[in-house]
């Protein structure tokens, strides 16, 4: 199944491709690894929004995610919760729908600060096999981050362009 098939009712598939707010293509934050070390990079999704011919979105935009595999996971994380230094338990999109995530890694200044909602979603890439120390999580809210963690096929990894190492930040995301 295509993640884009599977979430045409989140807000950041959804827009008219009539909006001129829309962009033609959705950027993202990537927890990556390089040298067996964790980054993070803002991609550009490619090729970048189509129109829709699904009943029920048919001509709204609409973008592949990549290919999915295995089970997709609900998760409620509690407030204030310190979920410590970790690998990605798989190629996986992450998509905060509510929340607030902080991102960092081991031996670098890098930090992501992942909202909950349009902007939420992120890949996360360093496995194990590719990131020895993997990164750091914690959700500062005072209320539950809840999240939805679909993971990737082996080449469901999306085309994409890097745009820079960091996060992607203000006007590189949805309005």
């Amino acid at each position: 199944m295509r993640l884009s098939t599977l979430l045409t009712q989140v807000p950041l598939a959804c827009a008219s491709q009539l909006d001129p707010t829309l962009g033609s293509t959705l950027n993202v934050t990537v927890l990556g690894a390089r040298h067996n070390r964790s980054t993070l990079e803002c991609w550009a999704l490619q090729p970048g929004f189509e129109t829709s011919t699904q009943p029920g979105t048919s001509g709204s935009s609409v973008l592949d995610l990549g290919a999915v595999q295995g089970n997709a996971s609900f998760t409620a994380i509690p407030a204030e919760f310190d979920g410590g230094r970790h690998n990605a338990p798989a190629l996986q999109w992450v998509v905060f729908l509510s929340g607030l995530a902080h991102i960092t890694l081991p031996n670098s200044t890098a930090e992501a600060w992942i909202e909950g909602g349009k902007n939420g979603a992120i890949l996360a890439l360093d496995t194990a096999d590719v990131s020895a120390l993997g990164h750091y999580t914690v959700y500062p809210s005072k209320e539950r981050t809840v999240a939805l963690e679909v993971p990737l096929g082996k080449d469901g990894v999306p085309g994409h362009r890097v745009l820079h190492g960091g996060a992607c930040q203000g006007d590189e995301l949805l309005d």
